[in-house]
């Protein structure tokens, strides 16, 4: 009976604690991993048993559903038919490209500098030595 003591705490004395520690830490988050997903199913199967999957294909079917009603509700409340706002449109385009608008730089907007040539008017403080 002692030589079986004896026998084990001399392999007891071999192995490393460290080595125990991580096995058994290793085990406890492996159960620990277990009793969460567990958890998760249940929680799930009560408030209607739905997966990752059913969740994710409700979200992109209400996005579908209020594009959809947006859209309508868009095309309802509109103030103009389609052929008034493409009349509209044309008009104000029309308006913009009869302006001429004058980009150089003696049109009077600006510093009359090419931007190449930009300097800036700050200059930093000199270091107190």
């Amino acid at each position: 009976m002692n030589a079986i003591k004896d026998s084990i705490k001399d392999s007891i004395k071999d192995m490393k604690l460290d080595d125990v520690l991580d096995d058994l830490r290793s085990q406890a988050t492996k159960r620990i991993d277990e009793f969460i997903s567990e958890g998760r199913k249940q929680a799930r199967n009560a408030g209607g048993g739905h997966d990752d999957t059913a969740l994710f294909s409700a979200f992109t079917l209400g996005i579908l559903a209020g594009a959809i009603v947006g859209a309508a509700v868009a095309l309802l409340i509109t103030p103009f038919s389609g052929r008034q706002a493409r009349a509209k449109l044309s008009e104000q385009v029309d308006k913009i490209r009869s302006d001429n608008v004058n980009w150089d730089a003696t049109s009077g907007s600006g510093n009359g500098k090419p931007a190449s040539s930009y300097e800036p008017s700050y200059t930093s403080p000199k270091p107190i030595s």
